[in-house]
């Protein structure tokens, strides 16, 4: 394979380092190869087709083995793909595995300033522009990723790039978008696009109801069935689980800030008082920037369309773009930044996924802090930690012991609010012993004998 040169040997391989023995066989393989061909001076003047076979197959193979999350040491996996990057320059491959490592390193500027060169080799390919328009959201960089999707959206949209994405129910860039705005303060569009994604899962609800005719009348009583059974579960779908967790943690800090610290002693209470005139003060400053850009963009957008074509454009582009202007009320969502009751809203994206993903460790944990704060006692007590004291008790026991009293938790240390962990680092569990124990004594039968009176 590493004669022939193929990309997905390691894709191809990666099921089998579950076995140690066989995890270690491989790359001393692979570094056997290397050895046994050469140094490979002379190659690098090599035809492009030429250039992925051999030593460069096998440098790109030891870099993906040491990029693995099983197998992962990153200054290796640095090394060998510089090594393979000099022989093949131009090979968009080589160069998305740099962007991973340094992904995996944290550094996110470099990681998505590497993606975004190695788009630049291939313009053509779909695949690697939403890549890195990804990693440019991962940047905290909405505006460029924007701009990255637009090469590939309808350029007669009249409203953008954003509005095609909308309407083509992207959720993937939607997710990310929000979670961006939502790392850099900007409450209100991060807000807008959550909202955005519960609508496209209603109106996929909704949509069933046109296919029960056309079942009936074409008689696709398979796709009928399976398509019912997608319905009951469409609330599991992973992204909806994801916005609707981070929706809420939005909203409980929209209601910590407005009352100062719910949960917060005099002392941290009259701090927080004044992080939160701050906070105001910033994210004014985040809407009116916003806002500015916001119209650049439509005047940008309009006047593309009138050099396009003039004629069209005065007859029904810019009625269309003031239509889509005047139907969207709240295009930087300061409506769903000012609300009165955040905790309700919360509570509206919390209880789905409560209901269909009752395995969801974050989601009890999410539940647990919107029901506590409202109150609702008995909500508390149906947020089931067992799963979680099981899977940490046998991962670490110093992941339990990471816990804090309610007055220093903040919800500003979401994870989406600072850098997104690995999902194969062993997190640690954001909640509090207190609480912790009067959950258990809601889910676990109680061990008091019976006062029954015997007979």
């Amino acid at each position: 394979m590493l004669n022939k040169g193929v990309p997905s040997t390691f894709a191809n391989l990666k099921h089998l380092y579950v076995d140690p023995a066989k995890k270690e066989a491989l790359p001393a393989l692979a570094e056997e190869y290397l050895r046994t061909v050469g140094s490979g001076q002379g190659k690098a003047d090599q035809a492009d087709a030429d250039a992925s076979k051999g030593e460069v197959a096998a440098l790109y193979f030891l870099a993906q083995h040491y990029n693995y999350h099983l197998s992962r040491d990153l200054a290796k996996a640095m090394t060998f793909c510089e090594k393979a990057i000099a022989l093949a320059p131009k090979n968009v491959d080589f160069h998305m595995t740099k962007a991973r490592i340094w992904k995996h390193r944290g550094n996110t500027a470099k990681a998505a300033e590497t993606m975004d060169h190695a788009r630049s080799l291939d313009t053509r390919d779909r695949y690697i522009n939403s890549k890195a328009a990804k990693y440019q959201l991962r940047n905290n960089q909405n505006e460029k990723a924007i701009e990255t999707m637009g090469l590939f959206t309808r350029a007669e949209s009249p409203a953008g790039p954003l509005y095609d994405l909308l309407d083509m129910q992207c959720v993937w860039f939607l997710t990310e978008d929000g979670e961006a705005y939502a790392r850099r303060g900007n409450v209100g569009l991060a807000l807008k696009r959550f909202h955005a994604i519960w609508n496209i899962f209603d109106i996929w609800q909704e949509d069933q109801f046109d296919f029960h005719s056309f079942s009936l009348r074409k008689g696709l009583i398979r796709a009928y069935v399976a398509m019912v059974r997608w319905e009951d579960k469409l609330r599991e779908h992973p992204f909806f689980t994801r916005v609707a967790l981070d929706a809420a943690r939005l909203y409980l800090e929209m209601h910590d800030r407005q009352h100062g610290g719910a949960l917060s002693n005099g002392v941290n209470g009259a701090r927080d008082a004044d992080a939160n005139g701050d906070d105001a003060a910033e994210k004014r400053k985040a809407a009116k920037k916003a806002k500015k850009e916001a119209q650049k963009a439509e005047r940008e957008a309009a006047e593309k369309a009138t050099k396009q074509d003039p004629n069209k454009a005065q007859k029904g582009k810019p009625a269309d773009a003031e239509a889509l202007k005047k139907k969207d009320e709240d295009p930087l969502g300061l409506k769903l930044a000012d609300t009165k009751d955040p905790l309700s809203e919360a509570t509206k994206f919390v209880a789905p996924v409560l209901q269909f993903s009752p395995d969801n460790i974050q989601a009890h944990l999410v539940g647990f802090e919107v029901f506590l704060r409202r109150s609702k006692f008995c909500g508390v007590g149906a947020c089931d930690f067992s799963p979680a004291l099981t899977l940490y008790s046998q991962k670490s026991t110093s992941s339990l012991c990471e816990v804090s009293r309610p007055h220093e938790t903040s919800t500003r240390s979401i994870p989406w609010c600072t850098s997104r962990p690995s999902r194969y680092d062993t997190p640690s569990i954001p909640c509090w012993r207190p609480s912790l124990q009067r959950c258990e004594r809601f889910s676990e039968p109680s061990s008091r004998p019976s006062r029954r009176r015997q007979t």
